[in-house]
């Protein structure tokens, strides 16, 4: 549980407490370890400049601290002090000395029974004490559940809201963490204190299990939000002690939960926190190593000194988002949203290809997995507010210098103009453009007829060019889009919404129908495509009684159906088995829809009537990876067969590649000009709570679409991310990581063009489209245009 050094541009300050070291840094802005003069030891989380410059982000961030201030007990970590007025507001609560309920299950394994029912009795008494303050936590999941040798904390209200009614969120917008939502917070209606009490049951399956009752090997949000709303749990594995409380919580009716303190009764455990062992021995040591690094702390922790330390945070500090270049170059703007690095000098434009400056110490292995240091107020943010504060800054330096600075987000696009540039060093952003809701983007940007079109809690239609809105819909459920002749199509676990690309206007809805025969109910899913007849789309088969209502204890079926792209009547439905997952990836070619899902299949089905035309087992990673295609092919990535083609026409294979380490896997393929791109690598999938290490660095590998002939392959410094497809734009394959930003790999020089940065580390996924001109790419909840070149 390494915590990490400051930087250069790091105070030594902020108000009263002195900073030892970072936790982390996020889109919000910055942790830091720190400590009073009296000795105590706190979390001091600190507001990004030019957030801090925004009116309506301020007093929301008032409204927080006033709303986690409000809330006292035993297992909740106090807000001690706060700053909500000053030129960078800031917000400091005692530093819980352990790790996340996330972190301790990746590391140990689900924990004991009666660790689970001493952790349930804490949770339920730290729920108390929330409602007690009129308040709804409306965000319980594990990494916000921390283990400390005294018992747990609830941490982060960045989404709480006040039982009264006060509104922080529009009508409509579903925010909080799929896996972990109750049934009436996933369909967007009010939710109450029983909804917590739904996610804490979630939360006990999770640390008893090691999987939450709904997440099973899925990613997809509208997957998860579906299994809340219809699904009984899965509760495999789980102890039968603890069956009867936490099957309790999961009450699809908040009528039928129990109360905290009802629920505290149940297990019956409180007593157990009392002790000092309440914890797996494994844990404790672990947070005994921790304090003992975390006490004997007196001088802060610093890395390369290149530049001069302010001394309070608003006075003198260096401008947010500066850096200054090796060789004591003078100090330049950094591009995007937070600190940057210490590089080393921009090579001559016949040298070799930049390379990062050491820092001058390295603490050890930067981790994602950190002690999220305090609770109380965090803000809404990513994922829907399902990660408030983006802890995790690995602290690398990218493989190249930033470029000038791009202009300011401020809730708007803004137009950056294209200058000449070294070899090596990266663009400016055409145009940046940021969500006013500051909830993450979760469909991959698509483009028609020059605008890009962006979906999450929100739709969002773009120019192209310039980044300027043509129109938005900011409470529209966005999370898969799929555009053909002039309409846009995006469904969630509610309906299926087709409106007019260039005006934004509605023209029809699909809600759940009966089918003609009246035994089934027939429920709207995830949109996978469309094309200039028919959108095609996930569905269930809910069964009827002889009333016309539906069976109750009876799962849905999961289905597959064709909608009229004209009135979104439904053309044809096809039923699927009944353990297929609704999470599933397609693309469209010759008249075939063809997805891979999560049993390791990949299926073809006619787009005239939805017969199943052929299927092939691909072992594929399935529901993660999108498949690519060239017309004639499919192309997809498989953990244990490597990356292969299968022929459209027939479902035969038409080639595969193979990785020798079985640790290595390929991330979904891009094709462009009759060749395959994929990256051979292993690193994480973005798996809540788990963090993979590369076994090897990354090597991008470019293959002949027709046979799969190696071409070239180009080792890749930094790990990249393994379940973002690479895009292929004019001579350009983007290839994206986690913590560095995009790779532009020239596909004719088979070198690394630039790496471009917007200075959020360990950010959310980044998400590709393209026009055929620019990259549009996107990541939490900004999307940023860049060139080709």
């Amino acid at each position: 549980m390494p915590i990490q050094p400051l930087e250069p541009i790091d105070p030594e300050a902020v108000g009263p407490y002195r900073l030892l070291a970072r936790l982390g840094a996020g889109g919000m802005g910055r942790v830091y370890l720190a400590r009073s003069a009296g000795g105590r030891t706190v979390a001091v989380k600190v507001v990004r400049a030019e957030l801090a410059e925004d009116p309506e982000f301020r007093e929301r961030f008032r409204r927080e601290v006033s709303a986690a201030q409000a809330v006292s007990g035993a297992y909740t970590a106090p807000v001690v002090d706060a700053d909500r007025d000053g030129p960078s507001p800031w917000l400091a609560t005692a530093y819980v000395l352990g790790p996340s309920l996330t972190e301790a299950v990746a590391e140990h394994g689900p924990l004991p029974a009666d660790t689970v029912r001493a952790l349930g009795a804490g949770l339920a008494e730290a729920l108390g004490a929330i409602h007690a303050a009129g308040l709804v936590h409306r965000d319980l999941k594990p990494s916000n559940v921390l283990l400390a040798t005294d018992g747990p904390r609830v941490i982060d209200f960045g989404i709480a809201r006040a039982m009264d009614g006060s509104k922080l969120t529009s009508t409509g917008i579903v925010v909080g963490s799929p896996g972990f939502m109750c049934p009436e917070q996933a369909e967007g209606s009010p939710m109450g204190a029983p909804g917590d009490v739904f996610s804490l049951g979630s939360v006990l399956a999770y640390a008893a299990t090691g999987q939450g009752p709904f997440s099973h090997d899925t990613q997809s949000a509208a997957a998860l939000l579906y299994r809340v709303i219809h699904h009984d749990p899965n509760l495999t594995g789980l102890p039968d002690e603890l069956r009867p409380a936490i099957t309790a919580c999961l009450a699809k009716n908040p009528a039928d939960r129990p109360t905290p303190a009802e629920l505290s009764a149940l297990l019956g455990s409180k007593e157990t926190l009392a002790r000092a062992a309440w914890l797996p021995a494994p844990v404790s040591s672990d947070i005994a190593a921790h304090a003992a690094e975390v006490m004997d702390m007196e001088t802060p922790a610093r890395g390369n000194a290149a530049v001069p330390t302010p001394t309070q945070v608003g006075l003198a500090a260096p401008a947010e988002g500066t850096m200054r270049l090796g060789g004591g170059a003078a100090a330049q703007p950094a591009p995007g949203f937070g600190p940057a690095p210490v590089f080393a000098p921009v090579p001559a434009a016949d040298g070799p290809a930049p390379v990062a400056a050491e820092p001058a110490a390295e603490p050890g292995k930067p981790s994602r997995r950190l002690l999220l240091a305090g609770g109380g107020a965090a803000l809404v943010a990513a994922l829907g507010g399902a990660a408030a504060w983006a802890l995790s800054g690995s602290g690398k330096p990218s493989p190249g210098p930033h470029p000038t600075a791009s202009p300011k987000i401020s809730g708007s696009a803004s137009p950056v103009p294209v200058v000449s540039r070294a070899p090596g060093v990266p663009p400016a952003a055409l145009w940046t453009y940021k969500l006013a809701n500051d909830n993450p983007i979760q469909a991959a940007p698509l483009c028609a007829n020059g605008v890009a079109y962006i979906g999450g809690d929100g739709l969002y239609a773009l120019d192209v060019s310039n980044g300027k809105e043509r129109f938005t819909q900011p409470e529209a459920s966005a999370t898969n889009l799929a555009i053909a002749g002039g309409t846009v199509s995006y469904g969630s676990v509610i309906d299926i919404t087709t409106i007019d690309a260039a005006t934004g206007a509605i023209l029809w809805k699909y809600s759940a129908k009966n089918t003609a025969d009246g035994k089934y109910s027939l429920s709207s899913g995830a949109v996978l495509a469309a094309d200039d007849k028919a959108v095609y789309a996930m569905c269930g088969f809910g069964e009827l009684d002889a009333n016309g209502l539906p069976k109750m204890d009876v799962k849905d079926i999961p289905g597959i159906f064709a909608l009229s792209r004209k009135d979104g009547s439904v053309l044809w439905s096809k039923q699927r088995q009944a353990s297929a997952d609704y999470a599933v990836n397609s693309v469209l070619a010759k008249n075939t829809l063809l997805y891979t899902d999560s049993q390791k299949n990949l299926v073809a089905r006619s787009v005239t009537d939805g017969s199943q035309l052929w299927f092939a087992e691909t072992d594929s990673r399935g529901s993660y990876y999108q498949p690519a295609t060239d017309g004639d092919r499919v192309f997809c990535s498989a953990a244990g067969s490597g990356i292969q083609a299968v022929n459209v026409d027939g479902g035969k294979q038409a080639w595969v590649k193979t990785s020798t380490d079985g640790h290595l896997w390929y991330s979904p393929p891009a094709v462009g000009d009759g060749v395959v791109y994929s990256v051979l690598g292993g690193q994480s999938v973005h798996m809540t709570g788990l963090d993979y290490t590369p076994a090897t660095a990354p090597v991008l590998y470019a293959y002949k679409a027709s046979d799969g002939t190696e071409l070239w392959k180009l080792p890749l410094t930094n790990e990249c991310s393994m379940a973002v497809s690479p895009i292929v734009v004019k001579e350009t394959v983007f290839v994206a990581t986690p913590n560095n930003g995009i790779y532009a790999v020239d596909t004719k020089a088979h070198k690394i063009r630039w790496t471009f940065q917007n200075g959020l580390l360990d950010a959310l996924d980044w998400k590709f489209g393209t026009d055929g001109e620019r990259l549009i790419a996107s990541q939490g909840d900004r999307i940023y245009a860049l060139p080709p070149v």
